[in-house]
């Protein structure tokens, strides 16, 4: 075959003649144009170019290197295609299962190169035709497989299932030019009817169509899922948040109901104690008349000075215990202290800071709180310099919010500028007032 291979080649002198034939034919074709333009009467030749022996000598022989080149390729690809199909059957990586891929493709498209040279030169025959549509679709049904096998689209690796694929690509009409012997092998062994390898193959392009279709609809399934849990999450949280809010006013409110409470027990105590005194003064007053009249003076001076003293231990108390609760019933009628309203202004901001982190920053709210009341307690362009801060309802965010404020507010020389701007002003307030 080597032989054959090297007589039909040109060699180099004979390449160079034919190239010197062709370009004197392109200068005879240039002169004899030239010559027709010189006459002006005389019209255009409209004589068919015919090609000359050396030049259509010329085309066969390119024609034959280029079908020659043509089957070097195919049989290189056939090798290939042959190789691909052993390796599949093993147990081979997803690098190794890549490295075929690009192996079998690059093989096909040299053999689509060279068949698009030879359609430029003659029409090719109706066998490099189908032999070309065998590469193609060899070419894909291997390709296939190896991406099912590196998607995990049949699960994990299972003998018995790689060689039935690999069967089917051994039943199919195109396929018996590239796999030879094999294909003779089984068409001999097995019963199917001639019409069984196209419903397979087509059964086998519907199962994968319907492998790919349930791929997307899963993963289109665990989108949704994960934005149904996501809305899940965020309505939780909120919830969370609000139950979180009504708890600390239910709490208020207790609190407010307990100290309530605890006044009124605290009365009620006072005037118990005070009914007992009093019915113990009366119990002593009646005893008082059963004592000898000649000894009560004794008994006064001698005896009861003991009770009277112990006597006057639970006035003191109940005296002290009235106090209390009067105090205690004053204190809460009082309104209760609330910082004041920062609008902007740096020269109270550190009043209102001290009386913000005292009042509420001190107690212990969630973060989440703290930022409620600091929105209540901010307003004007400090206001504005917590845009975005209140979409969350952290730590990191209320820590975010003071920083934002004290570096707007609370920097030392931005209070400095304040007081003199303020201290500018105060001349022209005086003289309006003097003049109103």
């Amino acid at each position: 075959m080597m032989t054959d291979h090297g007589s039909n080649l040109c060699t180099p002198a004979k390449v160079n003649e034919q190239i010197d034939n062709v370009q004197n034919k392109e200068v005879d074709e240039e002169i004899e144009v030239q010559s027709e333009e010189l006459d002006t009467n005389v019209r255009r030749s409209t004589r068919e170019r015919t090609q000359t022996d050396r030049m259509l000598a010329y085309q066969r022989e390119e024609s034959h290197k280029a079908e020659r080149k043509l089957m070097h390729a195919y049989e290189k690809w056939k090798a290939e295609a042959r190789k691909a199909r052993s390796q599949l059957k093993l147990d081979i990586s997803e690098s190794e299962l890549a490295t075929l891929i690009d192996s079998l493709e690059k093989e096909k498209d040299s053999v689509m190169n060279a068949y698009i040279r030879v359609r430029s030169n003659v029409t090719p025959p109706t066998d490099m035709r189908r032999k070309i549509d065998a590469c193609d679709a060899v070419t894909k049904d291997i390709v296939k497989i190896a991406y099912e096998r590196i998607s995990g689209v049949d699960g994990g690796f299972d003998n018995e299932t790689v060689k039935g694929h690999l069967r089917e690509l051994l039943e199919r009409d195109y396929a018996r030019s590239v796999y030879g012997s094999t294909v003779s092998r089984i068409s001999s062994k097995s019963s199917t009817p001639i019409s069984q390898p196209s419903l397979n193959s087509i059964l086998m392009a519907k199962r994968i169509e319907a492998a790919a279709e349930l791929a997307a609809k899963e993963a289109e399934y665990a989108t949704v899922i994960e934005e149904r849990e996501q809305r899940e999450k965020l309505r939780l949280l909120e919830e969370k948040q609000r139950k979180e809010l009504e708890a600390q006013k239910g709490e208020f409110e207790r609190l407010q109901a307990m100290k309530e409470v605890r006044a009124a027990r605290a009365r009620l105590e006072v005037y118990d104690k005070e009914e007992t005194v009093d019915t113990v003064n009366q119990d002593e007053g009646l005893q008082q008349p059963v004592s000898p009249p000649t000894h009560k003076p004794v008994y006064l001076s001698s005896v009861n000075p003991t009770p009277n003293i112990s006597s006057q231990g639970p006035n003191a108390d109940v005296s002290q215990l009235a106090q209390a609760v009067q105090d205690s019933i004053t204190l809460d009628r009082l309104p209760m202290p609330e910082p004041t309203v920062f609008s902007g202004d740096p020269i109270h901001f550190i009043e209102w800071k001290a009386s913000f982190q005292s009042l509420i920053d001190k107690r212990h709210i969630s973060s989440g709180d703290k930022l409620y009341y600091l929105k209540k307690y901010v307003t004007g362009p400090a206001l504005k310099v917590l845009d975005g801060i209140f979409y969350r309802n952290d730590e990191e965010a209320y820590k975010d919010a003071w920083k934002r404020l004290l570096d707007r507010y609370g920097q030392p020389f931005i209070i400095q500028r304040a007081f003199r701007e303020k201290l500018a002003c105060w001349p022209k307030i005086q003289s309006k007032d003097s003049v109103s």
